[in-house]
């Protein structure tokens, strides 16, 4: 059709209307893309020649390498910034310049880059390190440690211990809070606190009455029970000093440990105003001989053994013992052992009831 080629060289697109400069200043970017994707030859086509109807396809690119060429330059280094948010327009058949099988016009490929470079602008409010930031893992919360404390109170229960038994019977129920508070106040943190008795006296004069043991209580929810327990107790029976201290103590090294929380003590507290008996398997009754060792030796090497009832860095034995056979041996052999030397005889007057409870409290 003659007629529509003047009409569209001289109204719609005048030669004026692309200067040679503008040319060159898409050629600009074209250099930064490789000659093999935009080569030179192409530009003067574009340049010297008005474009005819249905020329497009002769004169420019195809569609998939004009998108390319910002690929390289300085437009599309921020866009791979930001690659994770926003893609490339035209970078696949089918993006913004077009469906596949499409050509572009030129002014096309100048508002393509020209949209591309608004593109990166408007992405360069979220900078990529708040990007990584928020991907990366967070730093696992500080938290404190979690402690489960067992203690196991031995406590000589012949007639001149009346006293502290008495001082025990009375603080039974607030011991929980008693011990909590201490521990507050040292800055420990006790998750768990469960409590068991050994009550003793002398096997060789009392026999099997001798000995009467307790489970472990947990604190607070069997606070009762406890109380209950330690109320049934009576100072009475004993014979002669010294008592059988030692059985006492192999028991509670044998109980039967938690194996709860973070971090653990197993802390034994002996109370007696009275030296102790040697070990003697004859006067031990036949059904605690196996939890008794034969002798002193057997019994340290129990409370050293690494891979024996306790453990090496949490056992804690507080003794509230006057010196004396069977006393001082363990305060000057085992590791762990803090010794708090006792009037013999003398019912622990001495040594009251917060004393007992600032020592629970240090050694946790």
């Amino acid at each position: 059709m003659p007629d529509d080629v003047p009409e569209t060289t001289t109204t719609e697109i005048p030669a004026t209307e692309i200067p040679a400069t503008e040319i060159p200043a898409a050629d600009t970017s074209a250099t930064d893309t490789p000659a093999t994707e935009a080569p030179a030859t192409e530009t003067p086509t574009a340049s010297t020649d008005v474009p005819q109807a249905g020329s497009a396809p002769e004169t420019l690119a195809p569609e998939t390498s004009v998108p390319e060429a910002p690929a390289a330059g300085p437009v599309a280094a921020e866009l791979d910034m930001a690659a994770t948010d926003a893609p490339v327009a035209g970078a696949e058949p089918g993006g913004e310049l077009g469906s596949p099988g499409e050509t572009a016009p030129a002014d096309a490929v100048q508002s393509a880059m020209a949209e591309q470079a608004d593109i990166a602008s408007s992405l360069e409010t979220p900078a990529p390190a708040v990007e990584q930031t928020s991907l990366a893992a967070p730093k696992p919360a500080v938290r404190g440690l979690s402690y489960a404390v067992d203690i196991v109170f031995c406590i000589d229960v012949t007639g001149s211990m009346t006293p502290i038994l008495d001082a025990v019977k009375a603080n039974a129920l607030q011991f929980y809070d008693d011990v909590q508070t201490n521990l507050t106040d040292k800055g420990k943190n006790v998750d768990e606190l469960r409590v068991r008795v050994i009550a003793f006296r002398d096997f060789a004069a009392d026999g099997e009455a001798a000995l009467l043991e307790s489970p472990f209580y947990l604190l607070p929810g069997e606070q009762v029970a406890f109380s209950d327990f330690v109320s049934g107790l009576l100072a009475e029976g004993g014979g002669d000093a010294p008592e059988s201290g030692l059985e006492a103590v192999a028991l509670a090294i044998n109980s039967p440990w938690t194996s709860r929380g973070d971090r653990r003590r197993q802390v034994i507290v002996m109370w007696t105003d009275q030296p102790t008996q040697p070990l003697d398997p004859t006067v031990v009754p036949p059904a605690l001989q196996e939890r008794v060792p034969a002798d002193f030796s057997a019994l340290t090497d129990l409370w050293e053994d690494a891979q024996g009832p306790l453990g090496s860095s949490s056992k804690r034995l507080i003794l509230f013992a006057p010196d004396g056979p069977g006393w001082s041996d363990i305060s000057s052999v085992w590791e762990n052992v803090v010794h708090h030397p006792s009037q013999a005889g003398g019912g622990l007057s001495d040594i009251d009831y917060g004393t007992i409870v600032d020592s629970i409290g240090n050694s946790v």
